[in-house]
């Protein structure tokens, strides 16, 4: 996965993963110092934070370490222009984020760390601040995202002393095994697609990646009725949200198109030995496609998310046992199989990554809370036309990053099926409002 990452990374194919989330200091504290402070500890922490690759431009990239970190070069601080409203989508936000995903981790290599924190504060208040973390995709997966915020919360509630130095030196720790080490990545059995007739996804595949970014943000209340209307579904927000997706899609493209193919990260951790948990950055996630046919079906198809559901504890229930990503361990040349896709179909029509929910307890004192979150990415070149990056705030506010490239989809086309999604998640929670 590594290697898959550094690829794509050095092609221009993908960018980064972000994860967003909202903090707030209910006691006086120097915003800047405590983050440098908190930053220092997590660093410590996870190795992969001070760890780049090198020999990117070879078919054997490896990682190495940076020996020092200026935190002044890996933090950026912005003001708000716009305030946060109360509505479904923060614009500023996802302006800013596109801007993020579009950079890559090119420019000061083994300067810079293959991460960087945007700190971004509305005007004249300093206690409240959203944090992006914008991270290379081989250094973590989504729920390194959520690792991170975890461990950045609990770092700011220790009050940690301010540093001597914005310059640290990382704690030489070696890093976590990667995934082929951890488990025999045998060649997956070969599934082939159920015949699906007149596939879309989006344009052919075409450079650049520049990345557009649409959140889709709902409230606690009906976010906790939506969870609720799924479990009286037998069902669960994972193998819903595609099937809403999928029926955004199908009312908003040509009926000519009679099939969507949905891919779905699943994270591996589950199944993998200690020290791999849900607190630690690495790069531990397969993933697998469940394909949907145009239905006539006026209501929400809740048949549909269950056969999802059945789809995913299939796969679940194999216990790791048939990785899909193991099929990367037979392409010699990951750059020569990237640069072989310019010009053709793509093969998926979009892709629903949920890291979940974000839990926190003992990490929360000392005045530190955090909130909402968003989960984005840059756009694949040769991926999905469209990316939903499905998180759950620690508020309880469910929240949808919608990304894609520019070009591969129109913004006034995604603008239409993210409000057709928003209205029927609206829909289904009104179940239970009555």
């Amino acid at each position: 996965m590594e290697q898959f990452s550094s690829a794509r990374h050095h092609l221009g194919f993908y960018n980064s993963v972000g994860l967003s989330a909202a903090y707030v200091c209910h006691r006086p504290a120097d915003p800047k110092a405590a983050i440098f402070s908190a930053l220092a500890i997590v660093i410590d922490r996870h190795p992969a934070l001070s760890s780049i690759v090198m020999g990117k431009d070879s078919n054997e990239p490896y990682f190495a370490r940076l020996s020092e970190i200026n935190l002044e070069n890996a933090v950026t601080f912005v003001t708000r222009q716009i305030p946060v409203t109360g509505s479904g989508r923060d614009v500023e936000l996802d302006n800013i984020l596109a801007t993020q995903h579009a950079i890559s981790f090119k420019e000061n290599h083994g300067i810079v760390p293959y991460w960087r924190l945007i700190i971004i504060t509305p005007a004249k208040i300093e206690n409240e601040f959203v944090a992006s973390f914008i991270f290379h995709h081989s250094l973590g997966d989504g729920a390194s995202g959520m690792a991170f915020h975890r461990g950045f919360l609990a770092a700011l509630s220790s009050n940690p002393p301010r540093l001597t130095s914005n310059t640290i030196y990382p704690i030489n720790t070696p890093l976590l095994p990667n995934l082929e080490t951890l488990v025999p990545l045998a060649a997956p059995l070969h599934s082939a697609s159920p015949g699906s007739i007149n596939l879309w996804s989006g344009s052919k595949i075409i450079p650049p990646t520049q990345s557009n970014v649409h959140s889709l943000n709902f409230t606690a209340e009906t976010t906790k009725h939506l969870l609720q209307v799924c479990r009286l579904h037998g069902t669960t927000l994972t193998s819903t949200l595609p099937v809403l997706i999928a029926s955004a899609l199908f009312s908003s493209i040509p009926d000519t198109f009679q099939s969507l193919e949905c891919t779905i990260p699943v994270s591996l951790r589950r199944f993998l030995p200690e020290p791999v948990d849900e607190s630690v950055i690495g790069v531990y996630l397969d993933a697998f496609s469940v394909y949907y046919d145009r239905l006539s079906a006026s209501q929400f198809p809740w048949s549909e998310a269950k056969r999802s559901r059945g789809l995913i504890n299939d796969y679940l229930n194999s216990n790791g046992g048939n990785i899909n990503v193991a099929k990367f361990k037979q392409i010699k040349d990951m750059r020569g199989f990237f640069s072989g896709r310019m010009g053709k179909e793509r093969g998926t029509s979009f892709d629903v990554s949920n890291p979940g929910a974000m839990k926190v307890g003992h990490e929360e004192n000392q005045g530190w809370k955090m909130g909402k979150m968003l989960f984005s990415r840059s756009a694949f070149v040769s991926g999905s036309a469209i990316a939903a990056g499905v998180v759950t705030g620690a508020d309880g506010c469910l929240s949808i990053g919608f990304c894609w490239q520019e070009g591969v989809v129109e913004m006034i086309f995604v603008g239409m099926v993210v409000e057709k999604v928003r209205i029927g998640v609206e829909n289904i929670a009104n179940e239970m409002r009555g």
